[in-house]
């Protein structure tokens, strides 16, 4: 029988496993899972330190379950995007780990290039690479103390058919649908194997739904939508790590004459891990081999939340100095895209600015009317539903400097539609300025291309002037969001 097992601190886990006594003929497997790392190399060494006691007591597997990149400039802007991460994993021992969408966010060549430098196996089952593109293995089997253990990797397709973001990144590449090929592939190596693992990018919806659907999966590892769980569904084990190393499972089989007997999952919180004073050292180092990245640009007066990071950037996309003097009177950002959670008071350097957009973004400005506005929020909000979800619907997703309401209906649900937009603008057409994922995902191609265009300036540029207007009396941060649910 399986037991889920949550422990809160580092301590509690080594005693007890420290109190394990083996039999001659009795061994242990541990896999490791992470997911979700967005080049938190902070977080590295205290993995390092979790990674060295568990090898004390037996093998070590070591996995992770897509999105290592896009997150931190000192990996994101190195002179090869992505290869210090890889660097620290390959030191760390990692054995497999799948693609998530934020690896491809550079394009194929950088992708090829990460793929090339792992001393691990890259999986990923539903994606086939073109045009000299490095291909993924579909799957891996790792045998130890007797035992065959397949890792089936899989990257989500939501994004009508393509992985979340820019679709400009997947010119190299085509992808089947996630869940099917997952079922798929993990059915067919089960034939073969005595524990299967699928390495998912898919998010916990999608988990779900696979192991609802019976699939020969012991251990769906996930990633993609950040959630904090681990819980069984018929016969598959679903467990996922929040974001940025903040938690690790840990998956222990014990084995038998090439027979497994249990299998316990703990979850642990990193931060009750005492860090690898080496790889402290070595991540100092990276963080320090790009003094243009510590250079201090600014500073704020009080702490902002995420939602003052969020203002902060409409602010500096509503007041760059864009050509022919072009000033917009409505901006717009999309939430999923402000990924710091927030700047702390006093001192900011040039690392946490490009931080808070490693997507590279750039902006687009032009004209729209009041109605065309008001339908791509409505038609992003009311967006999914319970059998096709969207994460990133029915809540304020577009934010702006103009303030505007969403009139939700009386229909009891716990997420209800959204019946109408209200703008306090009258009717007519706006200058506007947007992020090009805004341009690119959620408004109609025709009115792009008619109404707006590209300006080449990139929103880490529109930051950085933002933040230097203030000068030395540093930017008070405005938390309060702008946007309002209100019932009718």
């Amino acid at each position: 029988m399986r037991k889920l097992i949550f422990f809160s601190t580092f301590a509690l886990i080594f005693t007890l496993l420290g109190c394990q006594q083996n039999s001659e003929s009795t061994k242990h497997i541990y896999i490791i899972s992470t997911n979700d790392i967005h080049a938190t190399i902070d977080a590295v060494p205290h993995l390092a330190t979790l990674v060295s006691e568990y090898k004390e007591r037996g093998e070590v597997i070591l996995v992770d379950s897509g999105d290592r990149v896009s997150g931190n400039a000192y990996i994101d802007d190195a002179t090869e995007p992505g290869i210090p991460l890889i660097e620290l994993m390959n030191d760390i021992g990692y054995d497999v780990a799948t693609l998530g969408n934020h690896e491809f966010d550079k394009g194929s060549e950088v992708l090829s290039t990460m793929i090339d430098a792992a001393d691990f196996d890259i999986v990923c089952a539903n994606v086939v690479a073109k045009n000299d593109a490095t291909q993924p293995l579909p799957y891996t089997i790792i045998e130890v103390e007797g035992i065959e253990i397949s890792f089936v990797g899989v990257v989500d397709t939501d994004n009508n058919g393509y992985p979340l973001g820019g679709k400009s990144a997947y010119t190299d590449y085509e992808f089947s649908t996630d869940i099917d090929t997952a079922y798929d592939t993990c059915n067919a190596t089960a034939e073969e194997c005595d524990f299967v693992v699928l390495l998912s990018h898919m998010g916990l919806t999608n988990d779900t739904r696979l192991a609802e659907r019976g699939v020969k999966c012991q251990w769906i590892a996930g990633g993609h939508s950040h959630d904090l769980v681990g819980e069984d569904i018929l016969n598959t084990h679903i467990s996922q790590n929040n974001k940025n190393l903040r938690y690790i499972t840990v998956a222990d089989l014990e084995i038998e004459n090439g027979t497994i007997l249990s299998v316990v999952y703990t979850q642990i919180n990193t931060k009750d891990i005492t860090p690898d004073s080496t790889f402290v050292e070595r991540v100092e180092t990276l963080k320090a081999s790009d003094p243009k990245l510590n250079t201090v640009e600014g500073s704020a007066t009080a702490p902002a939340t995420k939602e003052g990071v969020a203002n902060f950037t409409i602010d500096a996309l509503a007041n760059y100095p864009y050509e022919d003097g072009f000033k917009p009177e409505v901006t717009f950002y999309h939430y999923g895209g402000i990924r710091l959670d927030g700047f702390k008071e006093g001192d900011i350097v040039r690392a946490e600015i490009l931080n808070n957009d490693p997507f590279q973004s750039t902006i687009y400005i032009g004209t729209l009317t009041r109605e065309q506005m008001r339908d791509f929020i409505l038609t992003k909000y009311n967006n999914g539903d319970a059998t096709n979800p969207d994460k990133e619907s029915h809540y304020p997703y577009f934010r702006s400097d103009a303030p505007y309401r969403i009139i939700l209906g009386d229909t009891p649900a716990d997420n209800p539609d959204a019946l109408d937009i209200v703008f306090d603008l009258e009717e007519g057409e706006y200058r506007v300025a947007m992020c090009n994922y805004i341009a690119d995902n959620y408004i109609c191609s025709d009115i792009v291309t008619k109404q707006l265009h590209p300006t080449g300036v990139s929103v880490r540029e529109a930051m950085l002037h933002h933040i230097h207007t203030f000068g030395e009396e540093g930017f008070t941060p405005n938390n309060e969001c702008r946007q309002q649910e209100v019932k009718q």
